[in-house]
């Protein structure tokens, strides 16, 4: 057996055991997280995950973000925006750390009524007293949630500036507030040179000098905490209130009545001329809100109901997918009342978008009926919309439906075509950020149905699927509202 001197093997051992180790070493990979950013921190829970900014083009970002405080969205795009906003992931890149567009995250979500959200993402942000942005968010949260102490911290601490129009106008209510009367009154004569706010001006006045304030006003969070503070009718106003501070002053809805002693024909004829008198898409998706429990009361009761095809919509539209079903099944295209079969139809489309199970043959019947009616037909635009959530055709029905006039998309063709791209690509943010920018574009009325297809099918390529079917079961309700 050959020897090995005792100078050589202290380096062969030491090569074998390097050469064993390896094979473990490899084993262990460590990767460097991403360092929590103004996007990191959730404002509520959500589905969407930490990746969902992943891969986003930071200029769409940078292009939409600051929309979506700025103009209406319909219902169902104001809850596609909650949940991605809400989300708690890393924003696209170099957008996470620039404080304007952390604001304008934190500002859209108080737009969308998520105060509460918004001012416990703030919370959490660094730098917030070296940026006017952020601590306008910080504060416009704390004022909404009735928090006056800290919106006033939030001013004094703020060390950029301090003496643009918001800030006077929240440091004459803090000082007021202080029994600092002097001093509020010259922060008011100078915040009064800065901006003309009649409103605010009326009801600061009233607290400086005690003149009659008059109504309540609750557009924005400054004048709110004004009208708290001058004890004002607050329920009187909330018709006029801003969707931001709405949701922090409207108590719960009452429970639903119980069935026994309940009068049926009065409930009824109630709720029927509630959702009658509801003018435009929002209006009526709030009245439906409203009315969903008594619906549900009603359909359990097996009443006779006058119009149920109105009432099946608003229970989908509300939420309630087995009350609307319930409805449906006591109905034929023989027993209609107060609607005909291309509403049964509709109903169907919607019954089918919103259980996610976009069957052919409610499909087919639809296009059926926008062939026998021609193009004027809603029929015709909504088998477009059904027929983006993944409902195959017949042979026949695609031929019907080849010459139907479904209208021209109303939005920017090249972000229809990036929704495309970033869908086919994966990119769940980017596809929700260009089917928002539609929206914003639209207004509260929502996008044309053309707009809505691309939009669905991308948001349901992407895996936002129940996005995608508010956003088709909103465009088919909207489509029996204009009819």
């Amino acid at each position: 057996m050959r020897s090995f001197p005792r100078r050589a093997v202290a380096p062969i051992l030491a090569t074998l055991l390097a050469g064993a180790a390896l094979p473990a070493l490899a084993q262990v990979q460590v990767q460097s997280l991403a360092p929590p950013d103004l996007f990191s921190t959730a404002a509520a829970q959500t589905d969407l995950g930490p990746d969902l900014w992943t891969g986003t083009a930071p200029d769409i970002a940078r292009d939409v973000l600051p929309r979506l405080a700025a103009r209406p969205l319909s219902p169902a795009f104001a809850d596609l925006a909650r949940r991605v906003l809400a989300t708690g992931a890393n924003g696209p890149a170099g957008v996470g750390n620039d404080p304007d567009l952390g604001a304008a995250r934190a500002m859209a979500l108080i737009a969308l009524g998520e105060a509460a959200g918004a001012d416990a993402v703030l919370d959490r942000a660094p730098g917030v007293a070296n940026s006017a942005a952020l601590s306008l968010a910080a504060a416009e949260a704390a004022l909404i949630r009735s928090d006056d102490d800290k919106a006033c911290r939030i001013g004094e601490a703020l060390t950029a500036d301090r003496g643009a129009g918001y800030w006077l106008r929240l440091r004459t209510f803090c000082q007021a507030r202080a029994g600092q009367d002097d001093a509020a009154q010259l922060t008011f004569s100078l915040a009064q040179q800065q901006t003309k706010d009649a409103d605010y001006a009326r009801l600061m006045g009233a607290l400086l000098s005690g003149t009659a304030p008059g109504g309540a006003n609750l557009r924005n969070g400054i004048n709110y905490a004004l009208s708290r503070k001058l004890g004002l009718d607050i329920a009187a106003a909330l018709a006029t209130a801003s969707p931001a501070v709405k949701p922090a002053i409207t108590p719960p809805g009452p429970p639903p009545p119980p069935l026994a002693g309940l009068d049926l024909t009065a409930q009824e004829t109630s709720d029927l001329a509630f959702l009658r008198q509801a003018r435009g898409l929002p209006a009526f998706i709030e009245s439906a809100r409203s009315s969903a429990p008594s619906i549900a009361i009603l359909a359990k009761a097996q009443a006779p109901l006058r119009d149920p095809v109105l009432f099946a919509r608003a229970a989908l539209v509300a939420g309630d997918l087995p009350t609307a079903q319930l409805i449906r099944s006591r109905l034929t295209q023989d027993q209609i009342p107060g609607a005909t079969i291309t509403d049964l139809a509709l109903l169907d489309a919607m019954i089918s978008a919103a259980s996610g199970r976009p069957d052919s043959q409610t499909l087919d019947r639809l296009v059926e009926r926008g062939a026998q009616n021609g193009a004027k037909s809603p029929a015709q635009p909504a088998a477009l919309l059904l027929a983006s959530l993944g409902g195959a055709m017949s042979p026949e029905a695609r031929g019907q439906f080849a010459n139907f006039d479904v209208g021209r998309a109303a939005g920017s063709t090249a972000r229809l075509v990036l929704i495309d791209d970033a869908a086919a690509a994966g990119l769940k943010g980017e596809t929700a950020l260009l089917a928002l920018s539609i929206a914003t574009e639209a207004g509260a009325a929502g996008p044309a149905p053309a707009d809505r297809a691309r939009i669905a099918r991308g948001l349901a390529r992407v895996g936002l699927v129940a996005d995608a079917r508010a956003v088709v079961v909103e465009g088919l309700l909207a489509l029996q509202l204009t009819k």
